[in-house]
C-alpha cells in the first residue's frame, strides 16, 4: 500500500501519533509499522502507544520491534475516549503542534501525514485534518470521505468520493460536518479551545461530537483527497459484537442530546425507537453472523 513519496521539507510542526490499544497485537503492530515509514521527518514525530491493560502480548511485540514509540500503560481497560485522552493530555503537555489519533486497525500512507499537516499550515482557520479513508481488504475503495450529520433524524451521510466531495480533480480539500473517526489530525489550539474528547461516549460518536463543536467554535474540518489511510473496520470491537450495538445506539442518544437543538429532537426521539433500534435489531443480527459464521469452502 506505500507508494512513491517526496519526503516532506518544510519546518515540520510537532506531530504525536496516539493510537489507543487493547488486546489487538497484529493489528497494532501493523500500524506501528506504518507509522514508522511516514515521510514526515522523525524528529518531528513521536508515536505513543496508550495501552488499556493488553494481555495479549502487545507489550512485548512492542518493545522487540518498535523500542523508539513512546508506550503509556494503564493497569484497566479505561475505555477508548479515556485512554485517547490520557495520550492527548501526554502530547499536549510535551508542546505538541497537532495530535494525529488513530485506531490500532489502521495502516497510513507514506505521505498521508505531510498532506494532512500542508492542508493544516495552509489556512489558520483549519482545524481538524482527516483523510479519504478506504477498505483494508479492497484497497481501492474509499470507504469514507467524511460525512454529513443530519440532526433531524441523527443519521451520519457518507460523503461519496468523487460526488459529494472530490467532483473536481483541482479540489485537493473539502469541507465536511464530521471525519471518519479513525484517523483525525487535530490543531492543538482546537483542543485548547474546546476541551478533550467527551469521556460520556467511551468509544463511537466522540469523534463525531469533537468535529461538531469544533465546527461550532469556527474551526473548519475538512478531508484530504492526497492523504489516504486503510482502515480494518471495528477489528477489535467485532469481538464484542451486542457491546457494539449497545453503544452505538446508547451513545447516538447522548450525542444528540448534548448537540441537536429542541425542534430537531421533537423529530429524532420518535425515529429513534420507531427506525433506529428495529434498524440496529435487524441490521446487527445478520451483522453478527456474518463475522461470527465460520466461512466454509469447496
Amino acid at each position: 500500500m506505500d507508494k512513491a513519496a517526496t519526503p516532506y521539507s518544510k519546518t515540520a510542526p510537532l506531530v504525536f501519533a496516539v493510537v489507543v490499544n487493547w488486546n489487538s497485537r497484529t493489528n497494532l503492530l501493523e500500524c506501528l509499522d506504518s507509522l514508522e515509514k511516514v515521510d514526515y521527518p522523525r524528529s518531528n514525530l513521536e508515536i505513543l502507544v496508550v495501552d488499556n491493560g493488553s494481555t495479549d502480548g502487545s507489550k512485548r511485540g512492542l518493545d522487540r520491534e518498535h523500542p523508539r514509540v513512546t508506550l503509556l500503560e494503564n493497569r484497566d481497560n479505561l475505555g477508548y475516549v479515556k485512554a485517547a485522552n490520557r495520550g492527548i493530555e501526554f502530547a499536549l503537555a510535551r508542546g505538541a503542534d497537532y495530535v494525529w489519533i488513530l485506531n490500532n486497525d489502521v495502516v497510513v500512507d507514506r505521505d498521508s501525514l505531510s498532506n494532512m499537516v500542508d492542508a493544516g499550515e495552509s489556512q489558520e482557520s483549519i482545524g481538524v485534518i482527516g483523510p479519504v479513508v478506504y477498505k483494508y481488504f479492497d484497497p481501492e475503495n474509499a470507504e469514507n470521505c467524511g460525512y454529513r450529520v443530519d440532526f433531524w433524524t441523527g443519521r451520519l451521510k457518507k460523503l461519496r468520493f468523487g460526488k459529494d466531495v472530490f467532483s473536481s480533480r483541482a479540489r485537493h480539500l473539502e469541507d465536511v460536518e464530521s471525519n471518519m473517526g479513525c484517523s483525525n489530525l487535530v490543531k492543538s489550539k482546537v483542543f485548547e479551545r474546546i476541551g478533550l474528547l467527551n469521556p460520556a461516549y467511551e468509544i463511537y460518536f466522540e469523534e463525531t461530537d469533537f468535529n461538531v463543536r469544533a465546527r461550532r467554535d469556527g474551526f473548519r474540518v475538512v478531508v484530504v483527497r492526497e492523504a489516504r489511510v486503510w482502515h480494518k473496520v471495528a477489528a477489535t470491537m467485532n469481538n464484542f459484537i451486542f457491546r457494539r450495538a449497545y453503544l452505538l445506539l446508547r451513545n447516538l442518544l447522548v450525542f444528540q442530546y448534548l448537540n441537536a437543538r429542541p425542534w430537531h429532537l421533537v423529530v429524532f426521539i420518535p425515529y429513534f425507537f420507531l427506525l433506529h433500534i428495529p434498524y440496529f435489531l435487524i441490521y446487527g443480527s445478520i451483522y453478527g453472523m456474518k463475522i461470527r459464521l465460520p466461512k466454509f469452502r469447496a
